[in-house]
């Protein structure tokens, strides 16, 4: 442990204190430097001396750590030493489980070592250790966080109405279940409903709200030591991640401001465009080219602190960059429009554009309608990429925790079966017992056609046969496949045209019909190109390589395409209907 020395004007210099060791006590500072945090410097990251991010928990006195298997929870370092960990001492991790950073998350700088108990402020109950872990600048305490989410876990019911809908025993804790689940399918990710930290503890909802970079990382620590108790001898993939979503703090795109940068925000939007899949960088190998030493550096946001001087030839600038030896993770950059509903009169949509991580990546689709849960964040925008010059002017992202698609009946029949790595189907694919009985006595009535059909823009008057023929081509038909046979397939959908005197409310049965359907775009044919179409080429700013932009057709796929003055639409524009 280093404290600073005092300065008058010259540069500070940092001399080594000796510790001294007290019975039943870890090492404490001089009486003369005592004080609640260690004393490191301000910005300084409590590091570990091997290169390593891997999450690790204080040492508990009693157990005798085991190196080999101490491993890995989260992306994030929470001791100051590896071999300090008692994951690995009770056997909860078997060896066979990896260790994943989590790309979403990025790192933890913000960690310091309590060393006084009496001097804790607020109502916090520590453990028996004298050093406790505290996120500096928070009142987020990691133990009394991990408890209180272990807590939760075991605690938590649903309601019989929503363990129905679920289909969960209501007798039991949801989560628990949930754990089950992961034991059986192997998926080691849990998706936590923040609804339900609403009625058990307010007080952690709002810890993870504020700062979801540091709470996050102790609630992977808690569910995996919580798995591995109860299933010491399974096996997963990689460790599991917490991914928290229905965030009480939903924000509209307009409404984003400065406040919200490195908070929990969610959203909802339609997907307009997403660009390839490319690899990121996470952990950068370096090697020496005298002595040939190597060392890991971990990358945060996109940052590679290059070290300078080898450590065992005490060469300067040596070091060269192995790429083949470094690790990578998948990235993808996701544009994400206001949906029409949201947006107000008379103003263009906005954009915001999310990165998604690892499984996150190709989970949507353009055109899809999702809600979005993730972190946002700024960054500075550069003058020259060669060149570390910044402007004043900060570019906002959000990097994307969880997904949830909004499952609704679509144009082709039936509930749309493409779901996200993250399947947390939306309330509108739910429905109860007693729901789905009306819906039963509702298909035994003999004039289910008519009343289906009358309920179809019900403020228009008459047009019984049109409203008809639109329920047709919402519920969609049998797909018929005549290969065997030599012939074409048969498609289930049907196109309508229709044709009329002026003020006969065809615009309007169309604006009912782009408001109903989720997947569905309403253009004017008149101000219609064939590119807008299908679509067309445009550089990505994020990546500058080319990028498809999609058009309406491709963004109405599985769903309606309302297209309103068709005989205003050119030649060109009208014969690419047919291609696609």
């Amino acid at each position: 442990m280093t404290t600073p020395s005092k300065s008058n004007g010259t540069p500070s210099k940092q001399r080594r204190t000796p510790a001294k060791q007290t019975p039943g006590s870890t090492q404490r500072t001089p009486a003369k430097h005592r004080h609640p945090l260690t004393a490191l410097q301000e910005d300084e990251p409590i590091t570990s001396p091997t290169p390593s991010s891997i999450l690790q928990m204080p040492f508990t006195p009693g157990r005798t750590p085991n190196k080999n298997r101490g491993m890995a929870f989260s992306p994030m370092t929470y001791t100051t030493s590896p071999a300090q960990s008692n994951i690995g001492a009770n056997g909860r991790t078997p060896m066979s489980t990896p260790s994943r950073t989590r790309s979403d998350l990025g790192s933890a700088r913000k960690l310091r070592l309590v060393n006084e108990q009496d001097e804790l402020e607020g109502d916090i109950d520590v453990n028996t250790a004298d050093n406790q872990v505290v996120i500096w600048g928070t009142d987020v305490h990691v133990n009394e966080c991990k408890r209180r989410f272990i807590a939760f876990l075991k605690k938590f019911h649903l309601n019989i109405e929503e363990a129905n809908l679920e289909g969960v025993d209501p007798t039991k804790p949801f989560y628990m279940q949930k754990l089950e689940e992961i034991h059986l399918l192997e998926r080691p990710f849990l998706n936590v409903d923040c609804a339900h930290f609403k009625q058990i503890d307010k007080t952690m909802l709002n810890q993870l709200i504020a700062y979801p970079q540091e709470v996050i990382p102790i609630f992977d620590i808690a569910v995996n030591e919580l798995f591995f108790t109860i299933y010491e001898n399974d096996t997963l993939p990689h460790q599991i991640q917490v991914r928290p979503y229905n965030v009480d703090m939903f924000k509209n795109m307009r409404c984003l401001d400065p406040e919200d940068i490195d908070k929990l925000v969610s959203l909802t939007g339609m997907v307009i465009r997403s660009s390839l899949i490319m690899p990121e960088m996470r952990s950068a190998y370096f090697s020496c080219n005298i002595c040939g030493f190597h060392v890991q550096v971990e990358i945060d946001r996109g940052r590679i602190a290059e070290p300078t001087i080898c450590t065992s030839c005490n060469t300067a600038h040596s070091f060269e960059l192995i790429h083949n030896r470094s690790l990578f993770a998948d990235k993808q950059f996701i544009k994400l429009q206001e949906t029409p509903e949201e947006m107000p009169a008379g103003q263009t949509p906005v954009t915001v554009t999310i990165v998604a991580h690892n499984d996150l990546v190709d989970a949507v689709q353009p055109g899809d309608r999702v809600q979005v849960t993730g972190i946002f964040r700024a960054v500075p925008v550069r003058i020259n990429p060669k060149t570390r010059n910044v402007r004043s002017v900060y570019r906002t992202f959000i990097d994307v925790i969880h997904f949830r698609r909004h499952k609704t009946f679509t144009a082709v029949g039936g509930l749309e079966e493409q779901t996200t790595n993250d399947d947390e189907e939306s309330s509108s694919s739910k429905f109860s017992k007693e729901r789905l009985a009306q819906f039963r006595n509702l298909s035994e009535r003999p004039d289910i056609y008519e009343l289906l059909s009358n309920a179809i823009a019900p403020s228009i008057f008459g047009h019984e046969d049109i409203k008809k023929g639109i329920l047709l081509q919402l519920f969609g038909g049998t797909k018929k496949s005549f290969t065997d046979a030599g012939r074409k397939s048969c498609r289930s959908q049907i196109n309508i045209l229709l044709c009329g005197d002026p003020g006969t409310a065809k615009s309007q049965l169309q604006q009912y019909i782009f408001r109903l359907v989720p997947r569905a775009q309403y253009t004017n044919g008149k101000g219609t190109s064939a590119v807008g179409l299908t679509a067309y080429v445009t550089k990505d700013p994020e990546t500058g390589h080319l990028a498809l932009q999609t058009g309406a057709l491709v963004l109405a796929d599985n769903g309606i395409c309302c297209i309103d003055e068709f005989d205003k639409m050119s030649e060109s524009a009208r014969s690419i209907l047919h291609e696609v």
